[in-house]
């Protein structure tokens, strides 16, 4: 792959009767799952990327419709055609996908934003939510970790980038633009919570909070959560998981610890606003 590390994947742990028992596990109802955005698939040319963008929507569509309505999903779009990929958008929306997920880079400067315009558009008219998460855009370049860097390295060292880029960006022209869409950040924004006092000093002032903004998990752990919390609110906050790569319990005993409150709030009410399913989504 160009932007990631070679690595193993086991088909098991992908297994939909095993992900349904982990779900069990964690007394969650309902997951919404995406496709992993750092492998590049929707990145790829246009000619490239539709066929693998088709196989994941028609597979994950026919996943969630035999989950007993376990699973939902984000659709997966062609970045590199976004006037082609918001007429198939309208179709998946159609088909009961809750929303998009989209590749940080695709949204990391003011240019990258007006192209997405097409889609980012249909789920501003929908209503439905749009879910970044790290990852290449078709202009971004291959930049594997330099030899000698741990496994771990691009997971804190390239995604907090890609993901920050992307929040700032958002914060500075995309909620302006789109004022009514609804928007979560995977990995707390790349980690926008530490940085909220620096960017009122560099920015000039205090900044409400935007509800339209929301903060996914991911794998943090209490004080991650905690100061996410106090920065933007505790309806900015969602849970989410790195499920199957990581186990979910670190961030599930970190969001517990919280008290019930609070919990309820990450867990529940702030998902199903964001994701409006006390809406107009079956």
């Amino acid at each position: 792959m160009a932007h990631e590390p070679a690595c193993l994947i086991d088909p098991a742990v992908h297994d939909p009767d095993a992900r349904i028992r982990l779900l069990d596990r964690e007394e969650i109802d309902l997951a919404v799952v995406s496709i992993s955005t750092p492998v590049g698939s929707e990145s790829l040319p246009a000619d490239q990327a539709a066929p693998l963008v088709d196989a994941f929507n028609d597979g994950v569509r026919d996943l969630v419709n035999s989950s007993g309505g376990r699973l939902r999903a984000f659709a997966a779009a062609v970045i590199d055609a976004p006037a082609d990929a918001a007429r198939d958008l309208e179709a998946r929306l159609d088909q009961g996908f809750v929303g998009l997920a989209i590749a940080s880079d695709a949204l990391a400067t003011p240019a990258a934003v007006g192209r997405m315009a097409p889609l980012l558009g249909v789920l501003e008219e929908r209503g439905r939510p749009l879910f970044v998460h790290p990852g290449p855009a078709p202009w971004t370049l291959p930049d594997p970790a330099p030899e000698g860097l741990p496994e771990w390295w691009t997971s804190l060292g390239r995604y907090p980038e890609q993901s920050l880029r992307a929040f700032y960006t958002w914060r500075a022209v995309g909620a302006v633009r789109h004022p009514a869409l609804r928007v979560v950040f995977a990995i707390m924004g790349g980690g926008a919570p530490f940085l909220e006092e620096r960017w009122s000093t560099f920015a000039g002032g205090v900044r409400e909070i935007d509800r339209n903004v929301y903060l996914d998990t991911a794998s943090s752990r209490r004080l991650a959560v905690e100061l996410a919390l106090a920065t933007y609110g505790a309806e900015q906050v969602v849970y989410g998981t790195d499920v199957p790569v990581i186990d979910p319990t670190g961030v599930r005993t970190a969001v517990r610890s919280l008290g019930d409150g609070a919990a309820d709030l990450v867990y529940s009410d702030n998902p199903m606003r964001l994701l409006d399913l006390n809406g107009d989504l079956p």
